[in-house]
């Protein structure tokens, strides 16, 4: 390590406040890269991970752009259901409950099982889908498959962990890089697999049975992190440990993230945002979450107290491990980063179900050129994380590089309230841009979120924020679905009533027409003619485009944020050092490591 980077090591460490962590046993420490055994990145056991790791992302991209951008012929083929949006909400959903669950217990535990388990789930949610007879079989295989991303995409802590600091964001681009075919090609791969194969749309999730179960059977083989007794050297046994478990706080951090994100997505379209059921079940899962800080056996003034000092107030109840410590929220540059990956996922996760609608609905009915300009969301997405994965490492600065990224996304994001039938080329140039930014925001915030928090906690600063970001997707699809459906409520008689009454429609018919271009088919419309079809054609674009501008100008108050957090966020350089903070230890054979160090440990004890 070079004078300057043990400078930066030693103001890094400075900035970290400690846990209530055991000692780790030195097995587990990585240490400086420079004193790993010679070749360590090119043995079966990191390349093996590594390969296992890119197989598991694969599945997860697998699981959600492919349907994500296919839902409509999904649901003809299922038969029809209101609910086939849920395919898509249930996934992000889960996603954002699993994301905490498993950083912080896998702190706790051992990454081992957990990374496992969660492929697992995803071979068996993909079997689940791959076989579903009905739309809501469909959405209960998704709730396995996004509990199951939520380990596929912790990437940035498995590989993160095991890599120096200064190569994280170069080893994400890799990650990120091995799901290109699906990630930015899955619209067309999607609509190849429902054009050209007996089974359609079920290929997407067969591929997901055969690479869940490869990165199955290379987790097994070649995985292995410390274990729980290197982690905890002269602490409590598993059992102990399990008995002081958050269980109140896991409790009422799912119950509550799970009743506020129905209730959002319940709003605008299964009820109307009003109603009894959207205000009484968001207003249930924001108490709950609320009470998630106070729970304990002191609410008295001194609980209040501490929750906006150093300490939580979980720590009440005499847990060393909080689910969620309250004082992370009081790490400013924690806070911004999370902020910033979650209104880029905001739009990433909204426009991967909304975007293939604009194309169908104002340029192309031809379901294979929607599906190679849908590519725009995933391409852009991936040109901007692989610029951003090397610029974190080799550009100086990432608080510039995140606000020059944040005003891209303002900037072409929301210029695309000029969007209209008309200015195809245009509009495509603006979202792939802006679609850029958002891919940079996202490799920098999953690069570097760990670096400003102790590196025992890893799992948890990462999978917070990706829960955080998960959430902020689901509440982002819900709402900019819900204002493009009460946008065309308004816009489609607005436009489309005078010219379909004007070429021979009985106005009787209209509610029947309204429905029709709903669902794509006029075949129940009375009265309906070639001539009143040709009529309403360009109306019908036309409504949809003021409909569309409205959503995307929707986005300007959120990235108004994005940019004012860029700017809280901070620079990494001086973390961006040859440290490691985990090794594998290979075929897990721990227990005379383990108790060595034990007796090393003991040994130095006072």
């Amino acid at each position: 390590m070079s004078d300057h980077e043990k400078a930066a090591h030693s103001h890094a460490a400075t900035v970290h406040i400690s846990l209530y962590h055991d000692q780790v046993a030195e097995a587990a420490k990585g240490g400086d890269v420079e004193d790993l055994p010679r070749g360590y990145y090119l043995k079966p056991d990191f390349l093996g991970t590594l390969i296992a790791t890119c197989c598991a992302s694969i599945v997860a991209f697998l699981g959600w752009v492919l349907p994500a951008n296919t839902l409509a012929l999904i649901n003809a083929d299922l038969g029809e259901s209101q609910n086939i949006t849920w395919v898509a909400l249930v996934w992000t959903l889960a996603t954002a409950v699993g994301y905490t669950l498993i950083g912080r217990l896998s702190d706790i535990f051992g990454r081992r099982w957990f990374i496992v388990g969660t492929s697992i789930l995803g071979l068996i949610g993909n079997i689940i889908a791959a076989t579903a007879q009905s739309v809501n079989t469909l959405i209960a295989a998704n709730v396995f498959n996004g509990l199951a991303a939520s380990g596929q995409l912790s990437f940035p802590v498995i590989i993160g962990e095991l890599v120096p600091n200064r190569a994280r964001g170069p080893y994400n681009v890799v990650v990120l890089f091995s799901s290109m075919p699906f990630a930015v090609f899955g619209p067309v791969i999607a609509r190849a697999f429902i054009q050209h194969t007996e089974r359609g749309w079920r290929w997407s999730y067969y591929l997901g049975i055969i690479l869940s179960g490869m990165s199955v059977i290379l987790y097994l083989l070649f995985y292995w992190p410390p274990t729980y007794a290197l982690l905890h050297v002269n602490g409590k046994t598993k059992l102990q440990q399990a008995k002081t478990l958050d269980f109140m706080g896991v409790f009422l951090y799912t119950a509550g993230l799970v009743l506020f994100l129905i209730g959002v997505s319940w709003g605008g379209s299964t009820y109307p945002w009003r109603s009894a059921h959207v205000i009484g079940t968001i207003v249930a899962g924001a108490l709950t979450l609320i009470v998630l800080g106070f729970w304990g056996k002191d609410f008295s003034y001194n609980s209040i107290r501490d929750l906006i000092s150093d300490r939580t107030v979980e720590a009440y109840s005499g847990l060393d491990y909080p689910l969620i410590p309250m004082r992370l929220f009081k790490n400013i540059p924690w806070v911004a980063i999370t902020v910033c990956a979650t209104v880029g996922s905001m739009i990433y996760y909204s426009m991967s179900v909304l975007w293939p609608l604009v194309v169908g609905s104002l340029y192309t009915k031809d379901v294979v050129e929607i599906g190679w300009k849908s590519c725009a969301v995933g391409g852009g997405l991936l040109l901007g994380q692989i610029i951003g994965g090397f610029g974190i490492r080799y550009l100086p600065r990432m608080k510039i590089q995140m606000f020059v990224s944040a005003l891209f996304v303002c900037a072409f994001v929301g210029g695309l309230g000029s969007i209209n039938q008309n200015n195809q080329s245009q509009t495509i140039a603006l979202f792939i841009i802006g679609c850029v930014g958002v891919g940079y925001i996202e490799v920098l915030t999953l690069s570097s979120v760990a670096l400003v928090w102790e590196p025992e906690d890893i799992g948890l600063s990462t999978g917070i924020m990706g829960s955080i970001r998960s959430a902020g997707g689901s509440v982002a699809t819900a709402i900019y679905t819900s204002i493009l459906t009460n946008k065309l409520a308004t816009n489609v008689p607005k436009y489309v009533a005078p010219a379909a009454t004007g070429a021979g429609l009985p106005a009787s018919s209209l509610p029947s027409l309204y429905a029709g271009i709903s669902t794509g088919s006029f075949a129940g419309v009375p009265g309906i003619s070639n001539g009143v079809l040709a009529a309403i054609t360009e109306p019908i674009k036309t409504a949809y485009a003021r409909s569309f501008s409205t959503v995307f100008l929707a986005t300007i108050g959120f990235s108004g944020l994005l940019v004012f957090s860029a700017l809280l966020s901070p620079n990494v350089e001086d973390y961006l050092t040859s440290e490691v903070a985990r090794k594998l230890v290979h075929g897990g054979q721990v227990s005379e490591t383990s108790s060595a160090s034990r007796k090393d440990v003991e040994s130095h004890s006072p």
